[in-house]
């Protein structure tokens, strides 16, 4: 690349260019990667969480299919929330909580945006998607109105 291109290689040395590969890019030694092979590269270093993790919000988000391949889109198959029962540790949804909660989105074809529409949040189910999909926190307010979302929705 020196001999060949040295604008280029003093641009790599100056740190004009970030990186090798987008280097050999520019200099048409290399085809620039699709977003698809992007995709395909980051799934292959995926740790196994991380794929669940990312089906998860697939699935939620609505771009893969509930009612037929999901696992939890049988809500009768789930136990009654018992009265009194906690939904979350502190700021946490608990499993069986995730778990209910992604069978009544996918029996009612819901997004996250809105279940907390019911609820009557702004329509941020950014915050939502991350606790089902990464166990993230919440909001106190937003786990007390899934509590009684859940409640509500019981069959």
């Amino acid at each position: 690349m020196k001999a060949e291109f040295p604008d280029i290689y003093g641009d790599v040395l100056a740190g004009r260019i970030s990186s090798l590969r987008k280097a050999l890019v520019i200099a048409g030694l290399k085809p620039q990667r699709t977003r698809l092979e992007k995709l395909k590269n980051s799934w292959a270093k995926a740790t196994p969480g991380e794929r669940e993790g990312f089906l998860t919000w697939l699935t939620i988000s609505g771009v893969l299919p509930t009612a037929s391949q999901s696992p939890v889109a049988d809500t009768a198959s789930l136990p009654p929330l018992p009265a009194g029962a906690p939904i979350a540790s502190g700021r946490y949804l608990l499993p069986s909580t995730i778990t209910r909660i992604k069978a009544i989105m996918a029996k009612r074809r819901l997004k996250p945006d809105d279940v907390m529409g019911e609820m009557g949040f702004l329509s941020d189910g950014q915050s939502l998607a991350r606790a089902l999909a990464k166990n993230a926190s919440l909001r106190l307010a937003v786990i007390a109105g899934l509590e009684a979302w859940l409640r509500t929705h019981e069959d």
